[in-house]
């Protein structure tokens, strides 16, 4: 019986993982209906649509590119 548990366990795992990966907007709306919170963004991270002047990581010496 223990054995049934884990696979059902390990099969809901999955199917909730892939689910995630292959429709996130569906996932994100899922996760706002239920009550979780959507993760936060960084702000410090790379941007894009910005350029290398948007984020904080940028070499400012001139010796190379962003990130």
């Amino acid at each position: 019986m223990i054995e049934l548990a884990v696979a059902v366990l390990i099969v809901c795992a999955a199917a909730i993982y892939w689910y995630a990966r292959l429709f996130p907007a569906g996932w994100g709306r899922l996760r706002m209906a239920i009550g979780l919170a959507a993760p936060a963004r960084s702000s410090t991270g790379p941007t894009t649509g910005k350029g290398c002047g948007g984020c904080t990581g940028c070499d400012r010496a001139g010796k190379g590119g962003c990130h």
